[in-house]
């Protein structure tokens, strides 16, 4: 049977998930932020102030609660999806919107008016941003860099790898299980993760090296070793290694073919494609390129032939080197023309990354760390820092919520919107104040007094003019971070009703009005 949830009930139970999930995570928003130790069922206990994770884990035992919280998180992960950081900040943002917006609608402002006048002012807002926003130099990718990891070493290393690779979108963040130290290698040619058929096809090293080696794409699944024995005979008669990607293979194709490796000097090598639909598909096109393969059709089935010039595979990355051609440079060409008029991030991301992996532009920063807990902890830290360099790459202005506390000084209370963003864009400088423990109010009179030209460095506890300060922001986080807390609290703001099944109700006891 379902149930609907409305009025001051809903009103309460959206104020209370809000409070859960924001007090969390608010508090470990800036350079002093805390700590939160998360116990999760798949993972030994850790100890994390990442933002995302934490609300991640947020849940309550009311599915009412859930509910909303489930939404909340949606404005933090988007974030984070977006632009790998500011997931804290938006939260901050939402609460303090959401709480504003409310305290209008119970004075009888209209819930739609309201959200159409946030969206107006929210346009004029991102303008503003822009306008204090400038380009980055070499040390202001250092300084975002540390600022982002809390960690002035990992902010040095992880920037020169970046602009080694001269910005490239294509770094990856790996845990270093052989030794506790951090390096960088550089990765020459198309890369994919490690998936083979079997372990079996390892040595006792963990590790596949060939020259000049045949290559079968098949996009479908082998269930009989008889799909394929043609192949591997006209592969042997000529001396050559042959390496097989398909979907998958039976127990009885890998079995035979093992067979096969015992007996022979040549090897064959069976490879699962790891992607699916689309995605599969545009990795097959990336693999046909680089292998120069020719369509051939057998049993029924469509297969590439091609060959590879060195490929190397251990247990976490299989890495295809080839020579760049001009039948390469015309197809890296055409991808580039995609990434112009692709406007979903998630595919934008994939399609740089299938264009670095093709202009062997590629790297891996090893993470090492003395426990498992000290290296994965480590990671987040290289991870942050890492999606904040490639935010940098457009635009950077004042950090701490600087930018948003002078933009909000600066807004005319002309409606209710701007009245809801002078107060919420004041909130994340004055967190970060507070989780540090520092007078909120004697820093803002002492900036505003010098015109905005000095900033608050809250990790050295100083001033510091705003040209040589190390407290940055990227352009893309702040706007991400306004755009996505204004949307969900604005459909928080003009959401009336919730239908959820009654039988999974379970009383609140916790009933907010009662905590506070």
């Amino acid at each position: 049977m379902k149930k609907v949830i409305k009025g001051k009930e809903l009103k309460d139970n959206v104020k209370y998930a809000i409070d859960l999930l924001c007090s969390t995570v608010k508090s470990t928003l800036g350079p002093s932020g805390n700590n939160t130790i998360i116990n999760d069922a798949n993972y030994t206990p850790f100890i994390t102030n990442d933002g995302v994770t934490i609300a991640k884990s947020i849940e309550d035992d009311n599915p009412i609660v859930n509910t909303i919280l489930s939404l909340i998180k949606e404005a933090a992960i988007k974030t984070d999806e977006d632009v790998g950081d500011g997931t804290t900040t938006t939260l901050v943002l939402l609460e303090s919107i959401y709480n504003l917006g409310i305290k209008y609608i119970n004075e009888g402002i209209n819930p739609i008016k309201l959200k159409e006048e946030l969206n107006e002012s929210l346009e004029d807002i991102i303008k503003k941003i822009d306008l204090e926003c400038k380009i980055p130099s070499k040390n202001d990718f250092y300084k975002i860099a540390s600022v982002a990891a809390n960690d002035e070493k990992i902010g040095k290393f992880l920037t020169n790898v970046f602009l080694k690779l001269k910005k490239s979108d294509n770094i990856k963040i790996k845990e270093n299980y052989n030794s506790y130290e951090d390096y960088f290698e550089v990765i020459k040619g198309y890369f994919l993760p490690t998936n083979l058929a079997s372990l079996n096809f390892f040595d006792n090293n963990f590790n596949i090296k060939f020259n000049n080696s045949f290559v079968i794409l098949i996009d479908d699944q082998i269930s009989f070793y008889e799909e394929i024995d043609f192949l591997i005979n006209d592969a042997f008669s000529k001396n050559h290694n042959l390496i097989i990607f398909a979907d998958s293979f039976s127990e009885e194709v890998i079995n035979e073919v093992l067979a096969i490796n015992y007996e022979q000097k040549n090897k064959i090598i069976l490879i699962n494609n790891q992607e699916y639909g689309l995605r599969k598909k545009e990795i097959l096109k990336d693999l046909c390129v680089i292998f120069n393969t020719k369509v051939n059709n057998l049993n029924s089935k469509d297969f590439s032939f091609g060959c590879i010039h060195e490929i190397n595979i251990d247990k976490d990355i299989s890495v295809f080197n080839f020579i760049i051609n001009p039948q390469i440079t015309n197809y890296i060409r055409n991808l580039k023309k995609q990434v112009k008029n692709e406007y979903n991030s998630y595919e934008l991301e994939f399609l740089n990354d299938r264009i670095s992996k093709l202009k062997s532009i590629y790297g891996v920063v090893y993470v090492g760390g003395k426990t498992n807990l000290e290296r994965r902890e480590k990671k987040m830290r290289f991870d942050d820092a890492l999606f904040a360099l490639n935010a940098a790459k457009h635009k950077i202005c004042l950090g701490g919520g600087l930018t948003y506390f002078k933009i909000s000084d600066a807004l005319y209370e002309n409606n209710f919107a701007n009245k809801i963003y002078k107060g919420a864009l004041k909130e994340p400088l004055k967190q970060i104040l507070y989780n540090c423990n520092i007078n909120y109010e004697k820093i803002i009179e002492f900036v505003k007094n010098n015109n905005y030209s000095v900033i608050y460095n809250v990790k050295n506890k100083t001033f510091e003019s705003i040209d040589n300060s190390n407290v940055l922001d990227n352009k893309i986080v702040l706007e991400k971070a306004l755009i996505n807390a204004t949307s969900i609290a604005s459909l928080l703001l003009t959401t009336s009703h919730l239908v959820i099944n009654e039988q999974n109700i379970k009383p609140n006891v916790n009933n907010f009005n009662d905590e506070i």
